[in-house]
């Protein structure tokens, strides 16, 4: 047997690897399993946070029904309005029209429809308000 000496520079580049190993190692068995459940769990807590999230869900679903329904009512005022305001226009030019033919007046019609266009403008002026 022949002993082959080695160089110091190639017995430091053995050890630096073998502590570089040994570091990879030990900090991996430090981590511990990725699976492993946390150490804590409280089942009231994760119970909780799923009825959240269901009520989260629930509201989100009330709220679109609410959305749709509200959207219903405002195109259902549109539509009322609309009609109010032709109705006042028609009775307007009624009385205009008298007036511009020189009729006489016959004020109990004259009443009849100011009272309507009154009663029209209230609901017109309700809708805007609200």
């Amino acid at each position: 047997m022949k002993f082959v000496p080695t160089s110091i520079h190639r017995f430091a580049g053995c050890a630096t690897a073998t502590v570089f190993a040994l570091s990879l190692v030990g900090s991996a068995l430090a981590q511990g399993s990725p699976t492993e459940p946390p150490p804590n769990v409280n089942p009231r807590a994760i119970d909780r946070g799923r009825q959240v999230q269901e009520g989260r869900l629930r509201r989100a679903e009330l709220d679109a029904f609410a959305e749709s329904d509200n959207q219903k009512q405002v195109q259902a005022a549109i539509v009322n309005m609309k009609e109010d305001f032709a109705r006042i226009q028609v009775l307007r030019n009624d009385i205009a029209r008298n007036l511009v033919a020189h009729k006489p007046l016959d004020f109990n019609l004259i009443s009849v429809q100011t009272g309507e266009i009154h009663k029209r403008t209230s609901r017109l002026n309700a809708y805007m308000l609200a």
